[in-house]
């Protein structure tokens, strides 16, 4: 995890290979709290860690403890929509959908315009 971290900063974020090291903390390498919420999601992405849980990680955190909040970091389930009852009220059809003034109820456009 720490050397795909290391790879990240590089590729993603322009910090310089050399001022990587583990003891560098976000704060050093210039990162602000935008910057570390990105760089959570990019590893999720990369690596279907679910990053909600990783709120400790702030501008004093070293790469290294970055590293092992991330590997610690439990597996993600995928963010479908309607996974676990999760999905928006503009997702859900029926009345809620409906009573946006887009469509009637029988779904044709409104002739609103």
């Amino acid at each position: 995890m720490y050397a795909m971290l290391c790879e990240l900063l590089v590729e993603e974020f322009g910090i310089d290979a050399a001022d990587i090291v583990p003891e560098a903390t976000f704060a050093t390498l210039e990162l602000d709290s935008l910057s570390l919420a990105e760089l959570a999601v990019i590893v999720a992405d990369r690596t279907d860690k679910d990053f909600r849980g990783l709120g400790n990680l702030d501008k004093d955190t070293t790469l290294v403890e970055a590293a092992a909040a991330f590997e610690a970091a439990p597996r993600s389930e995928a963010f479908v929509p309607g996974a676990r009852g999760t999905a928006a009220s503009s997702d859900a059809p029926g009345p809620a959908g409906a009573a946006s003034g887009s469509a009637s109820a029988s779904g044709a456009p409104s002739s609103e315009g």
